[in-house]
């Protein structure tokens, strides 16, 4: 019995001295002002002072690139694979106390080790571009600690992580795809390239977190993201068509007007949704389309996305707006190209004045 005791005192000794082993082996980063770079960056976690974070931000700086070694390897970090066998052992030792243990063999948390090289990642700036690839994969940490660190480092990187995320999206899912997608809305215009990716999350799970994210960033993309948008817009799918056209509102605010003469009728059905779509389409829709106005489609586009924005100025002119003021500087250039569009157009607008002034023989168009 006497044997058996001092057997499991001994084996428990030895893993309390294999735990301290593992800790004080563990690689704890560069040496500035005679502290360890792992200590430096827990400071420029949001729980530390001002002061504290701006010394450890001036610490960070002075190591520059020579710091990417180690934060790489704390962004990484995880427990070894003999610490919670060991610890598993040592708690079953009667009068030591696990909270005391914890304390002896773990000075940080994970995932505060993990959130510190994250920090420490951040504020090297751009010359933390080769960690990029930790810093996404960051986006997907568990701990919100970890992923929200994370999510600041890549907004303040600009549009240097697209690739990285675009080639990423299709692997991701839930709060770690959402994530990246709140970076790719950071980049505004600079991500248009990852439109049709974000349309695709848009199809495949409407009204989802994702799905709203990956809105919010299409949003934010500007007109030349709208080709990808036009695909939303003409989807056989109700909900769908109405994500699109609300994204196009918010890509193109220059055309308010268009959009709400469009928006009462324009998901009706029939056979003028179908000319409407139409000339989005030709407008806006055909890839690497860069029409940021209406006007410029009319005044430099095509013959054909001149006969479509000129269709949809005659949709939303109404007696003294901007749209039927536009038609008439049309008809006085004396442009061949799309005259039948511009003469239906001015036919429908005069109509629409002489109902509006209560003009004998005045017609009500369906637009009014």
């Amino acid at each position: 019995m006497k044997k058996r005791r001092s057997l499991k005192i001994g084996l428990a000794v030895l893993a309390v001295l294999a735990l301290l082993l593992i800790v004080t082996q563990r690689d704890r980063g560069p040496e500035v002002g005679g502290r360890p770079l792992e200590e430096w960056v827990q400071d420029l976690l949001v729980t530390a002072a001002p002061d504290r974070r701006a010394a450890a931000h001036a610490a960070v700086a002075k190591l520059g690139t020579n710091a990417l070694p180690w934060l790489q390897l704390a962004v990484r970090h995880t427990d070894t694979v003999w610490k919670q066998p060991l610890l598993g052992v040592v708690k079953k030792v009667p009068g030591i106390d696990r909270r005391d243990l914890l304390r002896w063999v773990n000075l940080y948390e994970r995932s505060e080790i993990r959130a510190g090289g994250v920090a420490g990642l951040a504020a090297l700036g751009q010359a933390a571009v080769p960690a990029i690839p930790d810093l996404v994969t960051a986006l997907g940490d568990s701990e919100q600690l970890v992923h929200n660190n994370a999510l600041a480092a890549l907004r303040r990187l600009g549009s240097l992580s697209l690739s990285e995320i675009t080639n990423r999206l299709g692997q991701a899912e839930g709060g770690y795809r959402t994530r990246m997608l709140h970076v790719l809305r950071n980049m505004k215009s600079d991500a248009v390239a990852a439109a049709p990716a974000l349309v695709k999350i848009i199809e495949a799970k409407p009204g989802s977190d994702e799905a709203n994210a990956a809105v919010a960033a299409l949003s934010a993309m500007g007109h030349r993201a709208v080709p990808a948008v036009m695909l939303l817009v003409a989807s056989e799918r109700y909900e769908l068509r109405v994500v699109g056209f609300d994204a196009l509102q918010r890509l193109m605010p220059a055309e308010h007007g268009l959009w709400e003469a469009l928006r009462g009728t324009f998901q009706l059905g029939g056979e003028r949704e179908a000319r409407i779509l139409a000339a989005l389409r030709d407008v806006w829709g055909e890839p690497g389309a860069d029409t940021p106005t209406l006007s410029a489609a009319v005044l430099r586009g095509t013959a054909k996305s001149r006969a479509a924005g000129i269709f949809l100025m005659g949709e939303a002119a109404r007696p003294g707006n901007a749209y039927a003021r536009k038609l008439r500087k049309l008809r006085d250039q004396k442009n061949e190209s799309g005259q039948a569009a511009l003469e239906a157009a001015l036919r429908k607008l005069k109509a629409a004045e002489a109902t509006a002034s209560g003009s004998p023989g005045g017609v009500k168009t369906s637009s009014d």
